[in-house]
């Protein structure tokens, strides 16, 4: 088990609103980033706001497949709508004060969902993005079993 390790991210500005991230760790493909439209970007393009939100999202989403494994809960599909909202404070200052994450989780068995509810739960509690931010994390979690995706189609 790792104590500590370091991420690095290589950011090259392409003009004031506009520019590219690139890292040598594992072979990373470059990802355009830009002001969002909101603050003149040119859209299109991921934002910082979006990639915040993408890490809070991204991060449930590996720490619940971690511990699924261990606890040999077959996870069939996993699907995230994450939304961040972004609020201007009495500062002036701008911040996302939250980020709702909307997980539907597709599982094998249909006894199992209360845990499967359960680990996300857990999940959220230990993900290191989520513990690292100030924002506050809604989870709104969605279980069902594959047959139940059967029968609705």
């Amino acid at each position: 088990m790792i104590e500590s390790h370091e991420y690095q991210v290589l950011l090259t500005g392409t003009d004031p609103k506009t520019g590219y991230l690139e890292s040598d760790e594992g072979g990373l493909p470059r990802l355009e980033v830009a002001t969002p439209p909101e603050f003149g970007g040119p859209g299109e393009t991921w934002s910082p706001e979006h990639l915040f939100v993408a890490a809070v999202s991204t991060c449930l989403m590996t720490t619940f497949n971690a511990i699924a494994q261990i606890s040999g809960l077959e996870v069939l599909e996993y699907h995230d709508e994450a939304i961040g909202h972004l609020q201007r404070g009495d500062d002036r200052l701008y911040r996302i004060d939250r980020v709702m994450l909307r997980p539907r989780v597709v599982i094998a068995d249909e006894s199992k969902i209360a845990k499967a509810v359960h680990l996300l739960e857990k999940a959220e509690a230990v993900c290191l993005i989520s513990r690292s931010v100030s924002s506050e994390i809604d989870l709104h979690p969605t279980v069902i079993a594959s047959h139940q995706v059967d029968a609705s189609t």
